[in-house]
């Protein structure tokens, strides 16, 4: 099973974007599999490939998520 990873765009250029994850961790991505992308939106990543956008909300519990799971280790 894997687990897809909510980023928020911060800067696109040709199919390509900057993206900033919950943690702060700035990486770059590709962007070829979705359309209308535009920055300040919310992706879901896999392998540095955005698969799906999400709403903010969305990436909120993502990440609410993540964070519960982290103080429970």
């Amino acid at each position: 099973m894997c687990l897809s990873i909510p980023y928020k765009i911060k800067e696109i250029e040709n199919k390509k974007a900057i993206v900033n994850s919950f943690e702060n961790k700035e990486k770059k991505i590709d962007l070829k599999l979705l359309k209308n992308i535009k920055i300040g939106d919310w992706v879901l990543c896999l392998n540095n490939f955005a698969i799906q956008k999400i709403k903010a909300c969305e990436a909120q519990q993502i990440i609410n998520l993540y964070k519960k799971y982290d103080k429970n280790k």
